[in-house]
């Protein structure tokens, strides 16, 4: 009986979640320029309308680029954060690790609208270098988490025994603890991506007309003239998680399976 009601319970909230998947990614199919089910006719006309829209391509091109670049920014800042919290007895570590992790917990409309006026001043206001920079900082916490718990998990004495046997801190850092962390870094910048690319609040205060992106872009049309766009669109923020989640298993389950090889 405890199973049975276990497996209902678990189906329940499956659908729960997947449910609104299906019925929205259905309605892509509809001939109709509402958001209406398709019940006779299925039609792929507004995938064709999707990318023959430059609009909405140059949109999803550009999510996918400062995707990469704040991906890239906030490894690189996280990387050597995480490392020198774990590693290096710095002071204020404590006050350090909580700045890092307050864009976990501060919501993201405050930290759009504090922003603003920093990016005003640098004259960087409108620009994609400002939606970058904002979802890097969105990203690190993320990112340092992830590799934060990693090194922490790596034996300190094997990089105490390379230095022992004349290798430098950077040889060290390079051949040993890069090597090790690597995994870590793939997961953390595959999550990292995929966040960055599906990021709607800070953006809807950064993004202009020369600078949308397809979350920017969907929630405007949803306001304004909601179509099937808007669902292919969602569709395709869909796949990119699922691919990010298919990598995240693939990457963790090639690395185990090389560690237990060793």
């Amino acid at each position: 009986m405890k199973i049975i009601l276990t497996i209902f319970v678990l189906i329940s909230i499956l659908s729960l979640f997947t449910l609104p998947v299906v019925i929205s990614s259905i309605i892509a199919f509809s001939p109709d320029s509402f958001l209406t089910i398709p019940t006779n006719n299925w039609t792929l006309k507004w995938f064709y309308e999707f990318f023959n829209q430059t609009r909405w391509t140059e949109a999803l091109l550009r999510s996918l680029a400062m995707a990469t670049l704040s991906t890239f920014i906030g490894l690189a800042t996280a990387t050597p954060l995480a490392y020198a919290i774990t590693r290096i007895n710095i002071p204020l570590k404590k006050i350090i690790h909580g700045t890092v992790l307050l864009p976990l917990i501060i919501p993201p409309i405050i930290i759009g609208m504090g922003a603003l006026p920093l990016f005003y001043g640098m004259r960087l206001n409108g620009t994609i270098i400002e939606i970058v920079l904002m979802h890097s900082c969105l990203l690190l916490p993320i990112i340092y988490l992830i590799l934060k718990n990693k090194i922490e998990d790596i034996n300190p004495e094997i990089e105490n025994v390379a230095m022992g046997l004349g290798a430098g801190i950077f040889e060290t850092l390079w051949f040993i603890t890069m090597p090790l962390l690597f995994p870590a870094i793939v997961i953390s910048g595959i999550c990292g991506f995929a966040i960055s690319v599906n990021e709607t609040m800070v953006a809807l205060f950064m993004a202009g007309p020369k600078n949308e992106t397809i979350a920017t872009m969907t929630w405007s049309q949803l306001k304004e003239a909601p179509t099937p766009l808007i669902i292919v669109a969602s569709i395709i923020n869909l796949i990119i998680i699922l691919i990010g989640t298919v990598a995240i298993k693939f990457a963790f389950t090639t690395f185990s399976s090389n560690k237990n090889r060793k």
